[in-house]
């Protein structure tokens, strides 16, 4: 077993490798092993000096991949992946070694998507121990019946949204323009997450590259917008056509991103804004809704729950032990 080779962008078939190398594990292990972000860097390529691509390769084919992205003051954040006929060989021990021994000055922390035996058991035997939680909760659109998976679940009632009175006179609801909403939506969100390692990062190349993909409408982009043009808050939702783990195949919906301006905290906009999103979601027909949660926001938690969302699957963030 060859060391890792560490690059800050990929050729072309290595990408494909990647691409189908992570695939493979999906369909092997019934959860995606890396994040959207970290699939659209690959097959994108990412700004010069954030990210790192690890690649462990055997008999000249890609058998296992890291990806780390790198934000100023804050840990790299990694995901690993090993094909499904390529385990147990060291492939992922390997990887991590090369994630951590290529850490920036904060050091590395790396995700388990679905907190899989296996990721977990290599985890551990490392020396990684868990510092982050990333819950998944899953709702009913429909009801679904004893015989199918999942099942039985009942769909809860989704009430009309409805504003304050204070609130709606400073607002409207509306989807996402492309062209026009861009950069009012880029400034909301960065102030929304101005603590989110992740979400609050996303520049204007990022949200292109999303509103690219075949699953993006802006129908179901739906925003809060102020008289003088500014984003309140927002309610991005996604349909995922392969189901995401919850149905055959069937598509299902996902709660992409609610966020709301610090400015516009409290004035239940974020309620308000998130039952657009699932009617809208229900209304397209799909069985399931599902949506990531940090496992300390138990605000968030409870507000979905409160919805009818309940606990489905959990990822957790690793980081070595010093």
């Amino acid at each position: 077993m060859s060391t890792p080779n560490v690059t800050e962008d990929l050729d072309s078939d290595t990408a494909a490798q990647v691409l189908a190398l992570a695939e493979d594990a999906r369909r092997a292990d019934g959860v995606a092993p890396l994040s959207e972000h970290t699939l659209l860097r690959v097959r994108h390529g990412a700004p010069s000096g954030s990210s790192r691509f690890h690649t462990a390769v055997e008999d000249g084919r890609v058998v296992g991949f890291a990806f780390v992205e790198r934000v100023e003051g804050e840990p790299d954040s990694g995901e690993v992946v090993v094909g499904p006929d390529h385990r147990r060989r060291g492939h992922g021990t390997a990887l991590l070694r090369s994630v951590r021994a290529d850490a920036g000055p904060g050091g590395v922390r790396v995700w388990a998507h679905g907190r899989t035996p296996q990721a977990v058991a290599v985890a551990e035997a490392g020396g990684w121990t868990a510092v982050r939680e990333l819950h998944k909760m899953r709702m009913p659109l429909r009801d679904i019946p004893e015989d199918v998976p999942g099942g039985p679940w009942r769909a809860p009632e989704l009430p009309e949204p409805r504003l304050r009175p204070e609130t709606s006179e400073r607002v409207r609801l509306r989807p996402f323009t492309v062209g026009q909403d861009e950069e009012a939506w880029l400034a909301a969100n960065a102030r929304a997450f101005a603590d989110h390692p992740e979400q609050g990062q996303l520049d204007l190349d990022d949200l292109l590259q999303r509103e690219a993909e075949d699953w993006f409408d802006p129908q179901g982009f739906f925003l809060a917008v102020t008289a003088d043009g500014k984003v309140a808050a927002f309610h991005w939702t996604k349909v995922h056509a392969d189901g995401a783990g919850l149905t055959d195949g069937e598509p299902v919906g996902e709660v992409y991103v609610v966020g709301v301006d610090p400015d516009w905290q409290g004035t239940g906009l974020g309620r308000a804004l998130t039952l657009m999103g699932l009617r809208h979601l229900r209304d397209l027909g799909l069985p399931w809704v599902h949506l990531y949660v940090d496992g300390d926001n138990t605000a968030a938690v409870r507000m979905y729950e409160s919805l009818g969302f309940g606990m489905w699957d959990t990822d957790v963030m690793y980081a070595p032990t010093v």
